[in-house]
Protein backbone atom coordinates (compact mmCIF):
# COMPACT_ATOMS: atom_id res chain seq x y z
CA UNK A 1 0.00 0.00 0.00
CA UNK A 2 2.68 2.38 1.04
CA UNK A 3 4.38 1.62 -2.38
CA UNK A 4 1.27 1.97 -4.37
CA UNK A 5 0.95 5.58 -2.52
CA UNK A 6 4.47 6.83 -3.28
CA UNK A 7 3.89 5.67 -6.98
CA UNK A 8 1.27 8.07 -7.19
CA UNK A 9 2.58 10.99 -5.32
CA UNK A 10 5.83 10.43 -7.93
CA UNK A 11 3.73 10.35 -10.77
CA UNK A 12 1.78 13.42 -9.72
CA UNK A 13 5.10 15.08 -9.00
CA UNK A 14 6.44 14.47 -12.42
CA UNK A 15 3.07 15.04 -14.58
CA UNK A 16 3.27 18.06 -16.42
CA UNK A 17 0.75 20.86 -15.01
CA UNK A 18 -1.19 21.84 -18.02
CA UNK A 19 -2.91 24.91 -16.05
CA UNK A 20 -0.06 26.75 -15.30
CA UNK A 21 1.16 26.55 -19.47
CA UNK A 22 1.22 30.05 -20.46
CA UNK A 23 1.52 31.31 -24.31
CA UNK A 24 2.53 35.03 -24.99
CA UNK A 25 3.07 37.48 -27.86
CA UNK A 26 6.23 39.35 -27.24
CA UNK A 27 8.26 41.85 -28.26
CA UNK A 28 12.47 42.32 -28.35
CA UNK A 29 13.74 45.63 -27.57
CA UNK A 30 15.57 44.37 -31.30
CA UNK A 31 12.19 44.47 -33.06
CA UNK A 32 11.59 41.34 -32.74
CA UNK A 33 7.94 39.80 -32.64
CA UNK A 34 7.25 36.43 -32.02
CA UNK A 35 4.55 33.86 -30.43
CA UNK A 36 6.23 31.36 -27.97
CA UNK A 37 4.48 28.48 -26.01
CA UNK A 38 4.98 27.97 -22.71
CA UNK A 39 6.75 31.15 -22.14
CA UNK A 40 8.40 31.20 -18.44
CA UNK A 41 11.36 33.54 -16.91
CA UNK A 42 13.32 30.44 -16.44
CA UNK A 43 10.76 27.63 -15.27
CA UNK A 44 9.06 30.82 -13.03
CA UNK A 45 5.85 32.27 -13.82
CA UNK A 46 5.76 35.37 -11.63
CA UNK A 47 7.84 38.76 -10.72
CA UNK A 48 9.44 39.22 -7.38
CA UNK A 49 8.69 43.18 -6.66
CA UNK A 50 9.14 45.65 -4.42
CA UNK A 51 5.67 46.37 -2.74
CA UNK A 52 5.06 48.12 1.14
CA UNK A 53 9.15 48.35 2.20
CA UNK A 54 9.21 44.28 1.41
CA UNK A 55 9.09 41.66 -1.42
CA UNK A 56 5.92 40.64 -2.96
CA UNK A 57 5.19 37.93 -5.80
CA UNK A 58 3.26 39.09 -9.00
CA UNK A 59 1.83 36.10 -10.38
CA UNK A 60 2.02 36.58 -14.03
CA UNK A 61 -1.75 34.61 -13.96
CA UNK A 62 -3.22 37.73 -12.55
CA UNK A 63 -1.71 40.07 -15.66
CA UNK A 64 -2.80 40.69 -19.34
CA UNK A 65 0.46 41.92 -20.66
CA UNK A 66 3.50 43.70 -19.03
CA UNK A 67 6.77 45.98 -20.40
CA UNK A 68 10.14 45.45 -18.87
CA UNK A 69 11.70 48.96 -18.43
CA UNK A 70 15.44 50.19 -17.13
CA UNK A 71 15.36 53.45 -14.96
CA UNK A 72 18.91 54.39 -13.94
CA UNK A 73 20.10 50.67 -12.66
CA UNK A 74 16.73 48.93 -12.09
CA UNK A 75 14.90 47.26 -14.05
CA UNK A 76 10.57 47.84 -13.46
CA UNK A 77 7.67 46.08 -14.57
CA UNK A 78 4.85 48.33 -15.95
CA UNK A 79 1.63 45.48 -15.53
CA UNK A 80 -2.24 45.81 -17.33
CA UNK A 81 -4.06 43.92 -14.59
CA UNK A 82 -6.70 41.31 -15.68
CA UNK A 83 -8.98 44.33 -13.54
CA UNK A 84 -7.59 47.11 -16.48
CA UNK A 85 -5.86 49.06 -13.34
CA UNK A 86 -2.05 49.79 -14.90
CA UNK A 87 0.80 49.47 -12.05
CA UNK A 88 4.13 49.93 -12.07
CA UNK A 89 7.33 47.74 -10.00
CA UNK A 90 10.40 47.43 -9.23
CA UNK A 91 11.69 44.00 -10.03
CA UNK A 92 13.75 42.52 -7.15
CA UNK A 93 15.10 39.01 -9.37
CA UNK A 94 15.46 38.48 -12.65
CA UNK A 95 16.39 35.77 -15.18
CA UNK A 96 16.14 35.12 -18.67
CA UNK A 97 12.86 34.35 -19.95
CA UNK A 98 12.54 31.04 -22.38
CA UNK A 99 9.79 28.98 -24.28
CA UNK A 100 9.28 27.41 -27.57
CA UNK A 101 8.56 29.29 -30.81
CA UNK A 102 7.05 27.21 -34.40
CA UNK A 103 10.55 27.10 -35.34
CA UNK A 104 12.65 25.63 -32.63
CA UNK A 105 13.31 26.08 -28.30
CA UNK A 106 13.98 29.97 -27.50
CA UNK A 107 15.54 31.97 -25.01
CA UNK A 108 16.30 35.52 -24.84
CA UNK A 109 18.18 37.64 -21.73
CA UNK A 110 16.00 39.56 -19.70
CA UNK A 111 17.33 43.23 -20.85
CA UNK A 112 16.55 41.88 -24.43
CA UNK A 113 12.88 41.84 -23.94
CA UNK A 114 10.41 44.82 -24.05
CA UNK A 115 7.08 43.57 -24.15
CA UNK A 116 4.55 40.69 -23.22
CA UNK A 117 1.23 40.04 -23.88
CA UNK A 118 -0.06 37.13 -22.17
CA UNK A 119 -2.37 34.15 -23.07
CA UNK A 120 -3.46 31.37 -21.15
CA UNK A 121 -6.54 30.09 -23.07
CA UNK A 122 -7.84 28.76 -26.24
CA UNK A 123 -10.62 31.63 -26.51
CA UNK A 124 -8.48 34.63 -25.17
CA UNK A 125 -5.02 33.13 -27.54
CA UNK A 126 -7.80 33.54 -30.79
CA UNK A 127 -8.81 36.92 -29.50
CA UNK A 128 -5.09 38.00 -29.04
CA UNK A 129 -4.25 36.16 -32.10
CA UNK A 130 -5.52 39.06 -33.92
CA UNK A 131 -3.48 41.68 -31.98
CA UNK A 132 -0.54 43.69 -33.38
CA UNK A 133 1.83 44.98 -30.55
CA UNK A 134 2.39 47.60 -32.83
CA UNK A 135 -0.01 48.94 -35.14
CA UNK A 136 2.47 49.93 -37.56
CA UNK A 137 6.00 48.23 -37.72
CA UNK A 138 9.11 50.11 -37.49
CA UNK A 139 12.58 49.71 -36.55
CA UNK A 140 13.46 50.81 -33.05
CA UNK A 141 15.77 53.18 -32.64
CA UNK A 142 19.38 51.70 -32.10
CA UNK A 143 18.91 49.04 -35.21
CA UNK A 144 21.78 48.74 -37.16
CA UNK A 145 21.74 49.28 -40.46
CA UNK A 146 21.87 46.78 -43.13
CA UNK A 147 19.96 43.89 -41.67
CA UNK A 148 17.35 41.17 -42.76
CA UNK A 149 13.91 41.25 -42.05
CA UNK A 150 11.54 37.89 -42.15
CA UNK A 151 8.08 37.92 -42.08
CA UNK A 152 6.05 34.70 -40.96
CA UNK A 153 2.92 33.87 -41.90
CA UNK A 154 1.71 33.41 -38.66
CA UNK A 155 2.51 37.41 -37.91
CA UNK A 156 6.24 36.83 -36.60
CA UNK A 157 9.04 38.99 -36.92
CA UNK A 158 12.24 37.91 -37.25
CA UNK A 159 15.37 40.40 -37.48
CA UNK A 160 18.95 39.57 -38.64
CA UNK A 161 21.62 38.21 -41.09
CA UNK A 162 19.96 35.77 -43.82
CA UNK A 163 23.26 33.57 -44.37
CA UNK A 164 22.45 32.91 -47.92
CA UNK A 165 24.76 35.51 -50.14
CA UNK A 166 23.10 34.41 -53.39
CA UNK A 167 18.63 33.99 -54.11
CA UNK A 168 17.75 31.69 -57.17
CA UNK A 169 14.28 32.06 -58.63
CA UNK A 170 13.49 29.42 -61.38
CA UNK A 171 11.05 31.72 -63.96
CA UNK A 172 9.49 30.43 -67.24
CA UNK A 173 13.02 31.85 -69.17
CA UNK A 174 15.35 29.74 -67.06
CA UNK A 175 16.73 30.07 -63.54
CA UNK A 176 18.49 33.33 -62.53
CA UNK A 177 20.41 34.00 -59.53
CA UNK A 178 20.89 37.63 -57.79
CA UNK A 179 23.07 38.17 -54.97
CA UNK A 180 21.27 39.58 -51.62
CA UNK A 181 22.59 42.81 -51.96
CA UNK A 182 21.37 43.35 -54.91
CA UNK A 183 17.47 42.48 -53.60
CA UNK A 184 14.96 44.36 -52.23
CA UNK A 185 12.60 41.63 -51.14
CA UNK A 186 11.14 38.31 -51.91
CA UNK A 187 7.28 37.18 -51.53
CA UNK A 188 6.74 33.37 -51.09
CA UNK A 189 3.21 31.96 -52.75
CA UNK A 190 1.11 29.73 -50.93
CA UNK A 191 2.83 26.59 -52.16
CA UNK A 192 6.50 25.13 -53.31
CA UNK A 193 4.79 23.78 -56.41
CA UNK A 194 3.66 26.95 -58.74
CA UNK A 195 0.16 25.85 -60.54
CA UNK A 196 -1.65 29.57 -60.22
CA UNK A 197 -0.17 32.63 -60.43
CA UNK A 198 -0.91 33.60 -56.68
CA UNK A 199 0.71 30.82 -55.47
CA UNK A 200 3.72 32.17 -57.14
CA UNK A 201 7.30 33.82 -55.49
CA UNK A 202 7.74 37.35 -56.49
CA UNK A 203 11.73 38.49 -56.43
CA UNK A 204 11.80 42.62 -56.16
CA UNK A 205 15.84 43.46 -57.55
CA UNK A 206 16.71 46.88 -55.77
CA UNK A 207 16.88 48.18 -59.59
CA UNK A 208 13.51 47.58 -60.57
CA UNK A 209 12.93 44.43 -61.87
CA UNK A 210 10.05 42.27 -60.81
CA UNK A 211 10.11 38.23 -61.43
CA UNK A 212 7.80 35.61 -60.62
CA UNK A 213 8.94 32.13 -60.14
CA UNK A 214 9.83 29.48 -57.52
CA UNK A 215 12.42 30.66 -54.73
CA UNK A 216 14.94 27.41 -55.12
CA UNK A 217 15.88 27.68 -51.28
CA UNK A 218 13.26 25.05 -49.03
CA UNK A 219 14.63 26.95 -46.10
CA UNK A 220 16.22 30.40 -45.42
CA UNK A 221 19.20 30.26 -42.29
CA UNK A 222 18.99 33.71 -40.34
CA UNK A 223 21.02 34.75 -37.02
CA UNK A 224 18.76 36.76 -35.09
CA UNK A 225 20.05 39.85 -33.89
CA UNK A 226 19.74 38.34 -30.04
CA UNK A 227 22.33 35.89 -31.47
CA UNK A 228 20.73 32.65 -32.24
CA UNK A 229 20.87 30.84 -35.20
CA UNK A 230 17.26 29.77 -36.84
CA UNK A 231 16.87 27.54 -39.93
CA UNK A 232 12.85 28.04 -40.90
CA UNK A 233 11.55 26.21 -43.91
CA UNK A 234 9.73 28.42 -47.08
CA UNK A 235 6.39 27.36 -46.10
CA UNK A 236 6.37 29.40 -42.84
CA UNK A 237 7.73 32.28 -44.43
CA UNK A 238 5.19 35.28 -46.16
CA UNK A 239 7.81 38.05 -46.76
CA UNK A 240 12.05 38.50 -46.49
CA UNK A 241 13.34 42.12 -47.13
CA UNK A 242 17.07 42.48 -46.95
CA UNK A 243 19.18 45.37 -45.71
CA UNK A 244 16.75 47.35 -44.43
CA UNK A 245 18.21 50.68 -42.89
CA UNK A 246 16.66 53.35 -40.45
CA UNK A 247 15.78 57.08 -41.08
CA UNK A 248 19.10 58.67 -40.34
CA UNK A 249 17.01 61.97 -38.42
CA UNK A 250 14.72 58.70 -36.44
CA UNK A 251 15.12 60.56 -32.52
CA UNK A 252 16.10 58.54 -29.54
CA UNK A 253 13.19 57.80 -27.43
CA UNK A 254 12.69 59.93 -24.09
CA UNK A 255 13.61 58.62 -21.01
CA UNK A 256 10.77 57.92 -18.65
CA UNK A 257 10.90 60.26 -15.60
CA UNK A 258 10.93 58.36 -12.57
CA UNK A 259 8.61 58.10 -10.56
CA UNK A 260 7.47 56.28 -7.47
CA UNK A 261 4.82 53.63 -8.50
CA UNK A 262 1.10 52.63 -7.05
CA UNK A 263 1.92 50.21 -4.34
CA UNK A 264 -2.20 49.14 -4.17
CA UNK A 265 -3.52 46.12 -5.92
CA UNK A 266 -6.73 44.62 -6.50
Amino acid sequence: MKTRLLLVITLLILAPVGVCALNARIETIDGEILKIKDFSMEGKRHFYVDYKGGTSTLDWKDIDSFEIMRIDQNYWVEVLLLNGKRESFKIRQFSSFRGKSDFGQWSIPFEKMKKAFLIENTIEEKKKEGLSIKESYTLPYGTPKGIDKVTMKNGDILLGNISSEIISIRTNYGTLSFKKEDILRVSLGTSGKAQKEKELDTLYSKYGDRLTGTISAAQIKITLLSGTDLSILREHIKEVEFGITIDNEQKAPQEKLTESPSKETK
